[in-house]
């Protein structure tokens, strides 16, 4: 469970390396390359592998496309709000923005450079000779990451909040007035499957989070309520149900959810178990 601890870790480092389920030469020099500059730094590097999905429907049927597994997905949002974190990819990457989706979508995906947008810095290579001659520290990309207060939408989960759009540049005036036009202001948003997420005033939840370097209010989430919004609510590990307009549930900006209290608690549908 994402809030079960007091842990607070924004001194704490680490690299992620993406990596496809069957490396070619070039894909393995890059990710050895990337390793040893980590040990070099005194930073701990950790691989994970992607896996070959072939989506369906559009001009993309049939291609394989290389996602982030489910649990690696849920595991990394969790660590961006708790270390510092430097993702790097040796290829394009996605993660599901729906978990149940069988066949997969193409337009159900989203980059991984996007999935982890405002909350860790993002490096793609595609040859070794770039990895050989990236020569920044990697301390240095953990600071570069802009920081922002509890009311900008850069908190938000932003693949929750909205499953269909991709907000890349939020750091500018423009994007964040489109934002608020097409959602709302800062205590009361309606989502893309127009669901009312209001700021909570109790909190709930052990961990102190850390979003680019700032500690989020021990306990700060969303209270989410389906009103006439859409019934099901997704992550990138688990979906949710609205059974009426009474619903709710809470949702904390690494991406965990809290069931509401009694009958009027949203409920997990997928997976079942």
């Amino acid at each position: 469970m994402a809030q079960d601890s007091n842990n607070t870790s924004d001194d704490f480092h680490e690299i992620r390396i993406f990596v496809p389920s069957k490396e070619n030469t070039e894909q393995r020099n890059i990710r050895r390359i990337i390793e040893e500059k980590a040990a070099a730094q005194s930073i701990q590097s950790y691989v994970r592998r992607l896996e070959p999905v072939k989506v369906a429907g559009g001009e993309n049927a049939g291609r394989p496309f290389e996602l982030v597994k489910l649990e690696d997905a849920k595991e990394l949002y969790e660590k961006l709000h708790r270390s510092n974190v430097v993702v790097v990819s040796t290829t394009g990457a996605f993660v599901r923005r729906d978990p149940s989706s069988l066949p997969v979508r193409r337009r159900q995906l989203l980059s991984l450079e996007d999935f982890v947008r405002y909350k860790a810095t993002f490096r793609l290579f595609r040859t070794s000779i770039d990895a050989s001659r990236f020569s920044t520290p990697f301390k240095d990309l953990f600071s570069s990451v802009a920081s922002f207060d509890i009311t900008d939408p850069r908190v938000l989960p932003l693949h929750i909040f909205d499953h269909i759009g991709e907000w890349n540049s939020l750091e500018t005036a423009n994007s964040q007035k489109a934002f608020r036009d097409a959602f709302g202001g800062n205590t009361r948003r309606l989502d893309s499957g127009r669901r009312e997420w209001s700021r909570a005033k109790a909190l709930h939840g052990g961990d102190v989070l850390v979003i680019a370097g700032q500690r989020i209010p021990k306990g700060f989430h969303w209270d989410v309520s389906r009103k006439k919004g859409e019934k099901h609510l997704m992550t990138t590990h688990e979906v949710w149900e609205f059974r009426n307009s009474s619903c709710y549930c809470n949702v904390y900006p690494d991406g965990y959810i809290r069931a509401g209290q009694g009958n009027s608690s949203a409920k997990k549908v997928w997976p079942r178990k």
